[in-house]
């Protein structure tokens, strides 16, 4: 990139499960020349991934693309499992729905605002921890409020004005 003749600083950082690095480099040079920053965030990612692959090391890209292939099971099994559930179970509450598909080993975390409404459900399965939306489209809780019957099912979303039970404690929606 050409940044050669500029104040750096560089961090090794260990914080998390793969060892990376943080590099920031000042873009004003020593005879105080702007640097055009210009599609830095694209630029700096190319560089950074010419650098690692010329070093042997692993790219971000490599880590996402691994990491999407392997949740992408993962992600099958739980809709898989959530269609089980509201098939077999035919929950008729949030509540009734969270302990379904507990029962087929998926763990639903609410996801409840500052406001104290229900925002949405986290999933987790295998280790993984994915929102609704990274699941399937269908697992926004609009769509699992109109999968389930009764009260707490689509009249719920229509008039939007009752809390829901969830976990022993009432939680308006979103």
């Amino acid at each position: 990139m050409k940044l050669g003749e500029r104040q750096a600083i560089a961090f090794v950082h260990q914080d998390k499960e793969h060892k990376h690095i943080h590099l920031y480099v000042n873009r004003i040079d020593f005879k105080g020349v702007a640097y055009n920053d210009s599609f830095i965030g694209k630029r700096s990612q190319r560089a950074a991934e010419k650098v690692a692959e010329n070093m042997g090391l692993t790219t971000v890209k490599q880590v996402q693309l691994e990491k999407a292939f392997n949740q992408k099971e993962v992600r099958t099994e739980i809709k898989r499992r959530h269609d089980l559930s509201i098939k077999q179970f035919r929950p008729k509450s949030f509540d009734d729905y969270i302990k379904a598909m507990e029962t087929n080993k998926v763990k639903v975390i609410p996801t409840i605002n500052n406001q104290n409404k229900l925002q949405g459900f986290r999933f987790e399965f295998q280790g993984h921890n994915l929102k609704g939306s990274e699941v399937h489209r269908n697992m926004s809780i609009g769509n699992i409020g109109k999968q389930i019957s009764g009260i707490e099912g689509a009249q719920i979303l229509k008039n939007n004005k009752t809390g829901v039970m969830i976990a022993g404690k009432i939680v308006d929606l979103t």
